[in-house]
């Protein structure tokens, strides 16, 4: 495999982050997988920390780059993460906020407000989506 090109994948999911270099066709070249660093402060809620999450990132690539014989050999690199969880920026890309996660629950008074405001019905209809605490619009509106 020495001298193929690699294709780098990232997947920040709920309970890992994971990297992976592979080759065009498929074959795996290096693997690393590290916990993904989830605070619980109250029942219902959860959030990662944008520098942690980047800690945990970085210390995936580093531990799958360390079983690549040539890191130069990565063309190309994908991100993945876990759905209706992102990090609020400011107009200089720095975070504001920390990173909901997807299954926190915190805004379900969010949720209720859109079902009564605007009816699930309608959401529906224009989204494809029933009115849920998990998704951004709510996250947003707690924000």
């Amino acid at each position: 495999m020495a001298g193929d090109a690699l294709l780098v994948g990232i997947d920040f999911g709920t309970s890992h982050i994971k990297a992976i270099a592979f080759t065009p066709d498929g074959q795996i070249a290096a693997k690393a997988s590290v916990p993904t660093p989830t605070i619980y402060p109250q029942p219902g809620w959860a959030y990662y920390e944008p520098a942690a999450m980047w800690a945990q990132t970085v210390a995936a690539l580093c531990q799958m780059t360390a079983q690549i014989d040539d890191p130069r050999r990565i063309v190309s690199v994908a991100v993945a993460s876990v759905g209706e969880t992102g990090v609020p920026l400011d107009a200089a890309g720095q975070p504001t906020y920390d990173a909901i996660a997807w299954f926190d629950t915190r805004t379900k008074p969010q949720a209720e407000r859109l079902r009564r405001e605007l009816g699930a019905d309608p959401i529906f209809l224009r989204t494809g989506l029933s009115v849920q605490p998990i998704y951004t619009l709510c996250k947003i509106l707690w924000l």
